[in-house]
């Protein structure tokens, strides 16, 4: 048997093996970066949390107010009663949509395979 055709059989076998773990060490950094990414954006909605609901909330419950008070009991014609009402209640979304973003962030991926 010829010493070289066995030295070229198994050499494809070996950067086979090389790049399979190439490709796994790169899988895991790549996952563990998206981690990183993930906690830091996370990080970074948590603490700006009491600020958005500090400005957002307040600003619709007041200008739910000022809509009752000066489009509805009063009943000036030139308030605009329904665009006051929207801007209320898209505050509200806001903050609720800013809540939702940061549970996207804060689930933990589910390990629990049905078996």
């Amino acid at each position: 048997m010829n010493p070289l055709r066995v030295e070229m059989d198994s050499r494809p076998w070996r950067d086979a093996t090389a790049l399979h773990w190439l490709l796994a060490a790169a899988w895991w950094c790549l996952c563990v970066g998206l981690q990183l990414a993930r906690w830091a954006i996370c990080a970074l909605l948590v603490l700006g949390e009491p600020v958005v609901r500090a400005v957002l909330v307040p600003v619709a419950f007041l200008s739910f107010l000022v809509t009752l008070i000066f489009g509805f009991l009063i009943g000036d014609v030139r308030f605009p009663r329904w665009g006051m009402l929207a801007f209320s209640v898209s505050a509200l979304i806001l903050y609720w949509l800013y809540l939702g973003l940061m549970s996207l962030f804060m689930t933990l991926p589910s390990h629990d395979h049905e078996r």
